[in-house]
């Protein structure tokens, strides 16, 4: 088996140089190789990216808490400049998301809490609201259970004292919106007391919470106001460094996260149909090979790889050195670029899985002996759908008239917390002569010719996504947006 260079050359150079150059340098550099697509792995495109954060963020002005603001602008202009570059490649947009979120968090957990006092009238009044609206409509009537104006204090029917919240839980069935309080209809609605205007009654809500207040303890988190501690403005940009450090820890150990879930997904005398060649997609298949014995039906993906794959069936792979899995372990966590199908093949025939090559044409035939498809990815998209490698849509649409299930692989950093409004302007094309060569002239001169490299499948057509945090079908990935990238969704575009 070959196993590749940890990095591509480009890559090896620049992640070289990245920490000698000024981080202007760094972007135009990363910027140029981008446009140029010197670096074509997700992975290996999201490596880039963390590295140059790393940079930007170490030489940034804004090291303060009260500059974060200054920081995150910062950091969404140069993620704008990388995105520009490379629009298709979403891992770009995702790894920037994601550092801001880290500044985001660190903001967050260094700035002082606020106190009662200092919460506007809104949040004040907030809980006894629906109290409020009552007691304004029915102060006229004390024995209601309602808090008077002048009391201070709740009361419940029978003259005993009642808490605020079983007061407020009872009390908001009887509340009457603004809307219909002018309604003059008799024994439609009880009309408010004229006399009980809006002043007294926030005057009495700011009695009733003052009294309940000073009632409570010492420790309790109820309604007493808390004093506000002084701000300090502290660094934040070691803080921020450590969490950019962690992504590219998570972004190193992807593979082995993800292939730990294997076991559970691939038992043994199955038939796995597999596309795509990803290096997520073989450490997944190799680790379960440990304890599993099965079958793996690998698609050729024409016209783009069908020359190697045609290659591994005239005679011997030239990829196909053995290897133990003691040594495979060692070099799985090498980020190479994307594997062809006849390495692949290659690499799971060398440590005893049975490998079978079909055509793309083959496909609706051998479905219905298989027992789940798995799939590699190029990004998920929020709403659960996927864009992976062109033909993935036929066999997902196949595995789903056989109720096959469909299985994805993928790290999180693959997540894209955007939405596929035009899938279209999501998918690359290759190059047309893969399809027809130039010697056919005379078509190539009367036709136009499109070879995607992409494909959109829909999130309705796959069954569960495998993460390096989990699995998760496609209707929960909104969940797993929400804690990668929290609420704030940033417009990179």
């Amino acid at each position: 088996m070959v196993v590749a260079d940890e990095n591509p050359p480009a890559l090896a150079k620049f992640l070289k140089s990245v920490t000698s150059v000024k981080a202007d340098d760094a972007t135009e550099i990363l910027t140029g190789l981008l446009k140029r697509r010197e670096i074509k792995s997700s992975r290996n495109v999201a490596k880039a990216v963390t590295k140059l954060l790393l940079r930007f963020v170490s030489q940034n002005r804004h090291t303060k808490l009260s500059e974060s603001q200054g920081l995150i602008k910062d950091v969404r202009d140069l993620g704008r400049n990388l995105v520009a570059a490379q629009p298709r490649e979403l891992v770009i947009g995702n790894i920037v998301r994601r550092v801001l979120g880290v500044i985001r968090e660190e903001c967050n957990e260094n700035n002082s809490l606020t106190g009662f006092a200092d919460l506007p009238l809104g949040g004040r009044l907030s809980r006894a609201s629906s109290v409020g609206e009552e007691s304004a409509d029915l102060g006229s009537n004390p024995g209601s259970g309602t808090a008077t104006p002048h009391s201070g204090r709740p009361f419940s029917r029978d003259g005993g004292e009642e808490d605020i919240d079983a007061m407020s839980r009872r009390k908001s069935k009887a509340y009457i919106p603004p809307n219909l309080r002018n309604l003059t209809r008799q024994g439609s609605i009880a009309l408010p007391n004229p006399s009980f205007g809006e002043n007294n009654l926030q005057h009495a809500l700011f009695s009733l919470l003052h009294s309940r207040a000073e009632e409570l303890p010492n420790d309790s988190p109820g309604l007493k106001p808390q004093v506000k501690e002084p701000f300090e403005d502290k660094d934040i940009r070691g803080d921020v460094i450590e969490g950019i450090k962690e992504l590219m820890e998570e972004l190193e150990q992807v593979d082995e996260q993800v292939a730990s879930h294997s076991e559970t997904h691939i038992h043994a005398n199955e038939i796995v149909m597999v596309l795509g060649s990803s290096p997520t997609l073989q450490a997944f298949l190799m680790k379960a090979a440990v304890k599993r014995r099965f079958t793996v039906v690998m698609i050729e993906a024409y016209p783009n790889d069908y020359q190697a794959t045609q290659e591994v069936l005239k005679g011997p792979s030239k990829f196909t050195t053995p290897v133990g899995l003691k040594q495979l372990g060692k070099n799985s966590s090498a980020k190479e670029e994307p594997l062809t199908p006849a390495q692949m093949k290659a690499n799971l025939t060398s440590i005893g899985v049975e490998t079978i090559l079909i055509p793309d044409s083959a496909v609706p035939a051998v479905m219905s002996r298989v027992n789940k498809v798995l799939m590699g990815t190029h990004v998920i998209l929020r709403n659960g759908s996927m864009i992976t490698t062109a033909g993935a849509r036929t066999v997902a649409r196949c595995a789903q008239e056989h109720s096959i299930p469909v299985v994805v692989v993928s790290g999180v950093y693959k997540l894209s917390p955007l939405y596929p409004f035009d899938p279209d302007s999501m998918l690359e094309t290759g190059e047309s002569s893969t399809v027809i060569g130039w010697a056919d002239g005379e078509m190539v001169g009367s036709s136009e010719i499109f070879n995607p490299t992409m494909d959109f499948v829909p999130g309705e057509l796959v069954d569960h996504y495998i993460t390096n945090v989990g699995g998760y079908t496609p209707q929960n990935l909104y969940k797993l947006v929400e804690e990668q990238y929290g609420s704030a969704i940033d417009t990179l575009e």
